[in-house]
């Protein structure tokens, strides 16, 4: 199997080769590693590889199936995320996944459904989801990306086959953005790929973005602020976020790594991937575990909301209270 633009993680694509080589991949595969690292491009490539018509290495890249599938018009192939503002992942959307799952192919052997962010499903979506992996037709596939296995019910990912990706080095990440985007200054990818500890995909967003290292700094700033037990500190940091969506949401995907390394960091340690190894080290030894994990869950779907256009100053203003509910209940 090939592995068009998706660099790093031997392991796993070792293991998948052999698996679609052989024509035994199992009928639902689950997708694992933080946002950036690479899952729903392996998930496309997968859906490619089981419809591709090449004669040699799949897929090909060539032929129809893998044209329509990297273009998003295949028929035969479809691709759910969250829609709403809250980021949740409805029970409707597997209804449908469910009734249209009952319908033969159109022009392939295989139907492919990729669940993006899976982990966001309400509990009602993934014990609707369960009947199907319990029962699935034939010729269904189903690929499920999860920020972590633990995120999914227990029922969930005892019937898929998990794979976890890990982001590539600073390095890699550095050589494949600047293939992407040749015109970027070198320092600032650098500063922004180690900033991301490696994640390709977040590593582009921010470039794309015009962010730069004044995003890290800003987390840093809001970080240090959970820390302290007078509210101006935070209420300035996030202050400064009311007026640049482009800052906010920088800030945002960098918030959820910090709080990650955190809680690495008191179980006692491994790679730090935020950038911020002080910061994380304050957050880790003067909050609780519980504190952390609530702080990670809190940040999730802000971004979400964000992208609906939601009312930024209300948004803000919204985030700091949580964060301050989070760091301050035990």
């Amino acid at each position: 199997m090939k592995f068009h633009g998706l660099v790093g993680n031997q392991s796993v694509k070792g293991q998948l080769a052999r698996l679609v080589d052989a024509g035994q991949l199992p009928h639902a595969v689950l997708l694992t590693g933080q946002n950036g690292c690479g899952k729903r491009t392996l998930a496309r490539l997968l859906a490619a590889a089981l419809l591709c018509r090449g004669e040699e290495e799949v897929p090909c890249g060539q032929c129809a199936p893998c044209h329509k599938v990297f273009e998003g018009i295949h028929p035969d192939v479809f691709e759910y995320a969250s829609a709403d503002r809250a980021g949740a992942f409805h029970i409707d959307v597997i209804r449908e996944v469910r009734g249209d799952a009952g319908i033969l192919p159109n022009e392939s052997p295989y139907k492919v459904y990729i669940l993006a962010n899976a982990h966001r499903m309400t509990m009602q979506a993934q014990n609707a989801l369960l009947k199907l992996l319990e029962e699935p037709p034939s010729y269904v596939r189903l690929i499920l990306t999860a920020d972590a296995r633990q995120s999914m019910l227990s029922t969930i990912t005892s019937r898929c086959m998990t794979f976890g990706l890990e982001p590539v080095t600073v390095e890699e990440a550095c050589r494949v953005v600047t293939q992407r985007c040749p015109d970027a200054d070198p320092k600032q990818i650098k500063e922004l790929a180690q900033l991301c500890g490696g994640s390709i995909g977040n590593t582009l967003s921010m470039l794309e973005a015009g962010m730069t290292s004044q995003s890290a700094q800003l987390t840093g700033r809001i970080g240090e602020a959970l820390l302290t037990p007078a509210e101006l500190p935070l209420l300035i940091a996030t202050g400064k976020l009311q007026d640049d969506k482009a800052l906010a949401r920088a800030v945002l995907s960098i918030l959820p790594t910090l709080f990650r390394d955190a809680l690495v960091l008191r179980e006692g340690g491994g790679p730090l991937l935020s950038g911020l190894p002080e910061v994380a080290g304050k957050l880790s030894s003067q909050l609780t575990r519980h504190q952390l994990l609530r702080l990670l869950e809190s940040v999730d779907g802000f971004s979400q909301w964000m992208d609906a256009n939601a009312n930024q100053s209300l948004l803000v203003t919204r985030l700091c209270a949580v964060l301050r509910r989070c760091s301050q209940n035990r």
